[in-house]
Protein backbone atom coordinates (compact mmCIF):
# COMPACT_ATOMS: atom_id res chain seq x y z
CA UNK A 1 0.00 0.00 0.00
CA UNK A 2 1.24 3.46 -0.88
CA UNK A 3 1.09 6.38 1.52
CA UNK A 4 0.98 10.10 1.02
CA UNK A 5 4.38 11.66 0.38
CA UNK A 6 6.50 12.50 3.45
CA UNK A 7 6.34 16.18 2.54
CA UNK A 8 2.55 15.84 2.81
CA UNK A 9 2.99 15.78 6.58
CA UNK A 10 4.80 19.14 6.35
CA UNK A 11 1.98 20.57 4.23
CA UNK A 12 -0.62 19.34 6.72
CA UNK A 13 1.31 20.91 9.59
CA UNK A 14 1.70 24.24 7.79
CA UNK A 15 -2.05 24.25 7.07
CA UNK A 16 -2.63 23.47 10.74
CA UNK A 17 -0.46 26.44 11.75
CA UNK A 18 -2.45 28.74 9.46
CA UNK A 19 -5.80 27.49 10.79
CA UNK A 20 -4.54 27.75 14.36
CA UNK A 21 -3.37 31.34 13.90
CA UNK A 22 -6.74 32.35 12.46
CA UNK A 23 -8.63 30.74 15.34
CA UNK A 24 -6.24 32.20 17.93
CA UNK A 25 -6.81 35.68 16.49
CA UNK A 26 -10.57 35.13 16.74
CA UNK A 27 -10.31 34.09 20.40
CA UNK A 28 -8.03 37.02 21.23
CA UNK A 29 -10.52 39.35 19.54
CA UNK A 30 -13.30 37.78 21.60
CA UNK A 31 -11.35 38.36 24.84
CA UNK A 32 -10.65 41.99 23.88
CA UNK A 33 -14.32 42.55 23.01
CA UNK A 34 -15.38 41.00 26.33
CA UNK A 35 -13.04 43.36 28.19
CA UNK A 36 -14.02 46.57 26.35
CA UNK A 37 -17.77 45.89 26.26
CA UNK A 38 -17.74 44.60 29.86
CA UNK A 39 -19.53 41.36 29.16
CA UNK A 40 -20.87 39.69 32.31
CA UNK A 41 -18.86 36.43 32.02
CA UNK A 42 -15.44 37.87 31.18
CA UNK A 43 -13.53 35.52 33.45
CA UNK A 44 -15.26 32.38 32.15
CA UNK A 45 -14.82 33.44 28.52
CA UNK A 46 -11.17 34.31 29.21
CA UNK A 47 -10.41 30.92 30.76
CA UNK A 48 -12.16 29.05 27.94
CA UNK A 49 -10.33 31.16 25.35
CA UNK A 50 -6.91 30.56 26.93
CA UNK A 51 -7.53 26.81 27.12
CA UNK A 52 -8.61 26.77 23.47
CA UNK A 53 -5.62 28.90 22.44
CA UNK A 54 -3.37 26.22 23.95
CA UNK A 55 -5.29 23.19 22.66
CA UNK A 56 -6.02 24.30 19.09
CA UNK A 57 -2.37 24.32 17.92
CA UNK A 58 -1.78 20.93 19.55
CA UNK A 59 -4.72 19.43 17.70
CA UNK A 60 -4.34 21.14 14.30
CA UNK A 61 -0.53 21.09 14.09
CA UNK A 62 0.39 17.78 15.72
CA UNK A 63 -2.50 15.34 16.21
CA UNK A 64 -4.60 15.67 13.05
CA UNK A 65 -1.65 15.67 10.59
CA UNK A 66 -0.05 12.70 12.35
CA UNK A 67 -3.21 10.58 12.19
CA UNK A 68 -4.13 11.64 8.64
CA UNK A 69 -0.63 10.65 7.52
CA UNK A 70 -0.77 7.35 9.40
CA UNK A 71 -4.22 6.27 8.17
CA UNK A 72 -4.14 7.41 4.54
CA UNK A 73 -3.25 4.63 2.12
CA UNK A 74 -3.90 3.95 -1.53
CA UNK A 75 -3.18 1.24 -4.04
CA UNK A 76 -3.98 0.75 -7.70
CA UNK A 77 -3.85 -2.13 -10.11
CA UNK A 78 -5.36 -3.01 -13.48
CA UNK A 79 -8.81 -3.52 -11.91
CA UNK A 80 -9.23 -0.44 -9.78
CA UNK A 81 -8.06 2.02 -7.18
CA UNK A 82 -8.29 1.30 -3.45
CA UNK A 83 -8.24 4.27 -1.05
CA UNK A 84 -8.32 4.24 2.74
CA UNK A 85 -8.59 7.43 4.79
CA UNK A 86 -10.07 8.90 7.94
CA UNK A 87 -9.11 9.83 11.47
CA UNK A 88 -11.82 8.55 13.80
CA UNK A 89 -13.80 6.58 11.25
CA UNK A 90 -11.61 4.92 8.66
CA UNK A 91 -13.32 4.65 5.28
CA UNK A 92 -12.26 2.39 2.45
CA UNK A 93 -13.14 3.05 -1.18
CA UNK A 94 -12.72 0.71 -4.13
CA UNK A 95 -13.18 2.34 -7.54
CA UNK A 96 -13.13 0.11 -10.64
CA UNK A 97 -11.13 1.78 -13.39
CA UNK A 98 -13.86 1.37 -15.98
CA UNK A 99 -16.18 3.50 -13.79
CA UNK A 100 -13.86 6.52 -13.75
CA UNK A 101 -15.31 9.32 -15.87
CA UNK A 102 -12.95 12.18 -15.10
CA UNK A 103 -9.53 12.65 -13.52
CA UNK A 104 -8.35 15.95 -12.05
CA UNK A 105 -4.93 16.80 -10.68
CA UNK A 106 -5.07 19.66 -8.19
CA UNK A 107 -2.17 21.69 -6.84
CA UNK A 108 -2.48 24.38 -4.22
CA UNK A 109 0.06 27.12 -3.66
CA UNK A 110 1.47 25.30 -0.64
CA UNK A 111 1.53 21.90 -2.35
CA UNK A 112 3.30 23.37 -5.38
CA UNK A 113 6.20 24.41 -3.17
CA UNK A 114 6.72 20.77 -2.12
CA UNK A 115 5.92 19.30 -5.60
CA UNK A 116 2.78 17.58 -4.32
CA UNK A 117 -0.67 17.15 -5.84
CA UNK A 118 -4.11 15.74 -5.12
CA UNK A 119 -5.72 13.53 -7.74
CA UNK A 120 -9.50 13.33 -7.82
CA UNK A 121 -11.29 10.46 -9.55
CA UNK A 122 -14.87 11.22 -10.56
CA UNK A 123 -17.44 8.49 -11.10
CA UNK A 124 -21.20 8.54 -11.48
CA UNK A 125 -21.48 7.55 -7.81
CA UNK A 126 -19.27 10.32 -6.46
CA UNK A 127 -15.70 11.47 -6.17
CA UNK A 128 -12.70 10.08 -4.33
CA UNK A 129 -9.33 11.75 -3.99
CA UNK A 130 -5.79 10.63 -3.38
CA UNK A 131 -4.19 13.39 -1.35
CA UNK A 132 -0.70 14.81 -1.11
CA UNK A 133 1.22 12.47 -3.39
CA UNK A 134 4.25 13.51 -5.40
CA UNK A 135 3.37 15.30 -8.62
CA UNK A 136 5.14 12.76 -10.85
CA UNK A 137 3.32 9.91 -9.09
CA UNK A 138 0.01 11.72 -9.68
CA UNK A 139 0.82 12.08 -13.38
CA UNK A 140 1.76 8.38 -13.61
CA UNK A 141 -1.51 7.41 -11.91
CA UNK A 142 -3.40 9.70 -14.29
CA UNK A 143 -1.87 8.00 -17.34
CA UNK A 144 -2.39 4.54 -15.81
CA UNK A 145 -6.09 5.14 -15.13
CA UNK A 146 -6.64 6.56 -18.60
CA UNK A 147 -4.91 3.60 -20.27
CA UNK A 148 -6.44 0.81 -18.22
CA UNK A 149 -9.84 2.38 -17.69
CA UNK A 150 -10.53 2.59 -21.41
CA UNK A 151 -9.83 -1.11 -22.00
CA UNK A 152 -13.02 -2.32 -20.33
CA UNK A 153 -15.49 0.15 -21.78
CA UNK A 154 -18.94 -1.15 -22.58
CA UNK A 155 -19.88 -1.10 -26.24
CA UNK A 156 -23.62 -1.39 -26.83
CA UNK A 157 -23.16 -1.71 -30.58
CA UNK A 158 -21.75 -5.22 -30.15
CA UNK A 159 -24.98 -6.48 -28.59
CA UNK A 160 -27.27 -4.90 -31.16
CA UNK A 161 -25.41 -5.70 -34.36
CA UNK A 162 -28.24 -7.73 -35.89
CA UNK A 163 -31.50 -7.23 -34.03
CA UNK A 164 -33.40 -8.89 -36.91
CA UNK A 165 -31.79 -12.29 -36.24
CA UNK A 166 -34.09 -12.94 -33.27
CA UNK A 167 -37.18 -11.96 -35.25
CA UNK A 168 -36.24 -14.23 -38.16
CA UNK A 169 -35.81 -17.19 -35.83
CA UNK A 170 -39.32 -16.73 -34.41
CA UNK A 171 -41.00 -16.64 -37.84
Amino acid sequence: MNRMHQDGLKVLRIKGIIYSLILILIFIGEMVAAYFFEWPNQMTLGIISVVLIVLIPLVFVFLIPKYRYAHFKYQYDTYGVFIQNGICFIKQYRVPLYRVQNIEIEEGWLMRRFHLANIELSTAGGNVSIELIHKTQAQKLNVFVKQHGMMETYDASEENENPNDENEAKI
